[in-house]
């Protein structure tokens, strides 16, 4: 699929860049005017000075004129061009005028010329370039003729210089024309996949919006989010996991027709834009998971116009919504709804922390990993999973300059952190279905010799979900940016646990982890390019 261009009339580059030429172009021309009334003072001797002087107040008058007029509005109208042509021409005519009273195209004025070739080429497209150029070598060659030395050297040496001077600043527009197409296409792509990035798919929901209110056309969007991609660059590095995003692009690509449009808003989230109404599109996405199934299984959320909104940020808000859903509960048991909602409330606390990443559904997917290695299944396990969601829930009421701050924590702050199980607890203990899992939420951070917190259990008498949640959200910790330093790798985190098997971990969930992160290694192909997708 071809980079579709938004439905601006101009793209926002090019209207800054004459906007600051048209405001920049004022003082040259208001100090040439002083240099030809002091070339005028210079030359009184010689005919037609006051003509000249009037000129001269005549263009300086305009051009302050020019300066008042609201130029952002001007430069956006439909008019913009017209506009920009006919001073351009009202320059070259009064520099015409003012060589033929100061002598022909012999003047010294003559090469002033010049100078509507320069301005046109900072900022003109190229057809108002060529314009102007034409304009431009015309009326010198008119100047000439009128003044009768068509055929002098003088004439033509000065009409070259001219024609290679409107050449050279013709190349420069088409130059700056080309230059701001691929920095406005670089802009809007993304540049490991070469799928839209965030602010040119928002661009193109928005323009295709606005066609399908005005041509009566079905238009849907769909979010797509891979599952556990997270985990993938842990376990194999971030090569691997930008080998996989963009074949993922390359799949979706070709599965979509030339006027679908795919982009990617960040990290392991795409986004689609389907010329189909709701079953095509549901019926589409439903294919494209499928071809992505064998190497990256993914979730996805589709909303369609204008049955789930008419404006863009409503049909992003209903595909979102459905993405999360289906993401975090699969299925619509009482458990999955509650985890849903759960998933809601760990993404506020994640924000809180800074955490760059979705830390509390990483830990929900690695403690899901190694409950179901120890044989968990059923219920048991989908409430794990809220356990999971919630493990970090009690940080609403540590103050957010504790969770957030880059060093090490003092012996009073780490007071406030160590509450935030029991907070956590407390606040599941009072929600209805619930209560059973708050212990394992109070007891997440306890070690297995008993040196934990918030009651010093060891070995046995902490909960199985615990030990499970502490292995869990220890090796996400350790392998996510924090506040107070850069992730760790997967090696040293695995490295780390098994250290501390015995001590501080149970050793079957440090083994079932692994297990776990070895089968995510082997199902993976080898890396065939570098970079990063954080």
């Amino acid at each position: 699929m071809a980079f579709r261009e938004p439905s601006e009339s101009i793209d926002a580059l090019a209207l800054r860049a004459r906007v600051r030429t048209l405001k920049i172009g004022v003082w040259p021309t208001l100090f040439i005017c002083c240099v030809l009334v002091a070339y005028c003072v210079w030359t009184w001797d010689q005919p037609h000075r006051t003509a000249l002087i009037v000129l001269v107040v005549f263009t300086c008058a305009s051009t302050l004129g020019v300066a008042r007029v609201p130029i952002e509005s001007l430069v956006r109208g439909r008019w913009r061009e017209p506009f920009f042509l006919s001073w351009s021409a009202a320059l070259v005519g009064t520099i015409t005028l003012s060589a033929a009273l100061d002598g022909g195209s012999s003047s010294t004025l003559a090469l002033m010329f010049f100078l509507p070739l320069m301005y046109t080429a900072l900022s003109y497209p190229l057809p108002s370039m060529l314009a102007v150029a034409a304009l431009t070598v015309g009326s010198y060659a008119a100047l000439a003729w009128g003044s009768g030395e068509i055929g002098t050297p003088y004439v033509f040496v000065f009409a070259g210089a001219l024609i290679c001077g409107a050449w050279m600043c013709a190349w420069q527009a088409q130059n700056l024309d080309a230059q701001r197409r691929e920095l406005g296409r670089m802009s809007r792509t993304d540049w490991l996949t070469g799928a839209l990035n965030r602010r040119g798919f928002e661009e193109r929901l928005e323009a295709d919006v606005a066609d399908a209110k005005r041509r009566g056309t079905p238009l849907a969007l769909a979010l797509i989010d891979l599952d556990h991609f997270k985990e993938i660059n842990d376990t194999h590095g971030h090569a691997a996991g930008d080998e996989l995003l963009c074949w993922v692009v390359e799949s979706l690509r070709g599965g979509l027709r030339a006027r679908d449009t795919i982009g990617r808003l960040g990290g392991d989230e795409f986004a689609l834009l389907l010329d189909d109404d709701d079953p095509g599109a549901r019926a589409t996405v439903a294919r494209l998971l499928d071809g992505l199934a064998p190497r990256a299984r993914a979730s996805a959320g589709v909303a369609a116009y204008p049955g789930d909104g008419a404006a863009p940020d409503r049909l992003h808000q209903a595909a979102d919504a459905e993405l999360y859903a289906r993401k975090h509960s699969r299925g619509d048991t009482p458990v999955n709804r509650e985890l849903s909602w759960a998933a809601a409330v760990a993404s506020a606390v994640d924000a809180r922390m800074a955490v760059r990443h979705e830390h509390s559904v990483a830990v929900t997917q690695y403690a899901a990993a190694i409950a179901a290695a120890l044989g968990w299944g059923g219920q048991r396990l989908e409430l794990l999973r809220v356990a999971a969601m919630l493990h970090d829930v009690g940080k609403v009421r540590v103050p957010e300059h504790i969770l957030r701050k880059p060093s090490g924590l003092t012996e009073g702050e780490f007071a406030q952190i160590a509450k935030h199980p029991m907070a956590g607890a407390d606040i599941v203990r009072r929600i209805d279905g619930l209560a059973g899992i708050a212990d394992w939420i109070a007891h997440s951070h306890e070690r297995l010799d008993g040196t934990g917190y918030p009651d010093g259990l060891s070995g046995d008498e902490i909960p199985e979900a615990s030990r499970i949640l502490l292995v869990a959200d220890a090796y996400d910790a350790m392998t996510s940016d924090r506040a107070y330093r850069e992730a760790l790798t997967s090696a040293w985190a695995r490295e780390e646990l098994r250290r501390n098997a015995g001590t501080q971990f149970d050793a079957d969930c440090v083994a079932a982890l692994e297990a776990h992160l070895d089968a995510l290694i082997g199902a993976l192909p080898v890396p065939q390019a570098a970079g990063a997708n954080r």
